[in-house]
């Protein structure tokens, strides 16, 4: 099975309400483990970051109705590539919150105030998602 890693970013649209995100969360939790797709999705009131893991087939099917969701616009693939492993292995999708902590690590990775995903490049992206990982282990942890 080959697997395939997808990242992309996207900016809400007037149609995206506050409640939305944990609608978004749990439709994907549910059809990502039905498919076998682990990722995570990162959002900061303004823009997604998200990652899927996969099938390229189902990766690819996700995405695509991804992109048709009115809730926000501008989709743009930021890394597609095949891989040799998971990163979010158990993950159906991983989510934190906007806090300080992801504060800090947007700017860490970008070294600007304000965050803006569309001006990463894949691997930026991947760090930044991986880092964010590890800090979601870290606060289940404690």
């Amino acid at each position: 099975m080959d697997l395939v890693r997808l990242i992309y970013t996207s900016t809400i649209t007037e149609k995206f309400e506050v409640d939305d995100i944990a609608r978004i969360l749990k439709v994907a939790r549910v059809k990502n483990k039905a498919l076998n797709v682990t990722g995570l999705l990162s959002f900061n009131r303004q823009f997604f970051l998200q990652c899927l893991e996969g099938t390229r087939q189902d990766v690819n099917q996700i995405y695509h109705k991804i992109a048709t969701d009115p809730r926000h616009k501008k989709p743009e693939i930021i890394d597609y590539q095949e891989i040799p492993h998971r990163e979010f292995d158990g993950w159906n999708m991983g989510y934190l919150q906007n806090t300080e902590s992801l504060r800090e690590l947007f700017y860490q990775h970008t070294k600007s105030i304000s965050f803006d995903p569309y001006n990463m490049n894949g691997e930026s992206a991947r760090s930044l998602l991986l880092d964010i990982r590890d800090e979601i282990k870290r606060a289940e942890s404690q």
